[in-house]
């Protein structure tokens, strides 16, 4: 799903929840609705990654706005900021780093800010957070930090890892190559120059066998060569 696309719906996905928690018959039966959201959505990761423990979306997945709805509900509903639940929030944030672009995970981060103290603010007796609630909101935005960036060194050493993998695949590619032009270079200086070399001397009598020893050496040639584009072919395959 394009990045845009996908930004606005979690971003509805954000709203959706608020709305929803603004009904008190719907706020009542939230926990219910939670738990038939994960259900559906750990049926959908099976479906579509054929196993129920990739429970990680894939990249800019519309079924991270679904679970991101189904959090919201969970900690907006009882409590929000001051939810038993809201240590499920930094698993939220967890599933957005890694399965949303960098600029979407801090948009949809700030917007779930929005919605905790909206929700918090609004049922407190005085218009203020707790030390707790003020503790809670804070960390969300250190948390997505912490995650992006983890993301990206984790990225980074994958990237390096490929690369060393890559340029060990080159060097046994190049050393196979070496010894296999190595043996044909043996063979040559060892066995063929020396056999033309006597044939050569008597060219009129030797020209069959000449040219023989001719068609051995250009079909050993063409064999080598061939040998070492076919490997060299399905090593680039692998």
């Amino acid at each position: 799903m394009p990045a845009i696309k996908h930004a606005v719906l979690l971003t509805m996905s954000v709203l959706g929840a608020y709305l929803y928690l603004q009904v008190p018959f719907l706020r009542y039966y939230s926990l219910q609705v939670f738990a038939l959201i994960s259900i559906f959505y750990l049926i959908l990761q099976k479906k579509q990654r054929g196993s129920v423990h990739l429970i990680l979306p894939e990249n800019s997945s519309a079924n991270l706005a679904l679970i991101n709805f189904a959090f919201l509900l969970l900690t907006g509903s009882s409590g929000s900021l001051a939810s038993p639940f809201f240590a499920i929030t930094f698993i939220e944030l967890f599933f957005l780093a890694l399965a949303a672009p960098t600029k979407t995970s801090l948009l949809v981060a700030l917007e779930i800010m929005v919605f905790h103290f909206s929700l918090s603010i609004a049922v407190s007796s005085n218009f203020a957070l707790s030390t707790a609630e003020l503790s809670n909101l804070l960390a969300l935005p250190l948390v997505m930090i912490f995650y992006l960036f983890a993301k990206d060194q984790y990225q980074k050493a994958y990237h390096n890892s490929l690369l060393i993998d890559a340029e060990e695949r080159e060097l046994n590619r190049a050393q196979s190559d070496d010894q296999a032009v190595a043996e044909f270079i043996s063979s040559l200086i060892n066995r063929r120059l020396p056999m033309l070399e006597f044939l050569l001397s008597f060219p009129d009598k030797n020209k069959t066998a000449i040219e023989g020893e001719v068609k051995i050496l250009k079909r050993d040639l063409s064999t080598l060569t061939r040998r070492i584009d076919k490997k060299n072919q399905e090593e680039d395959e692998i």
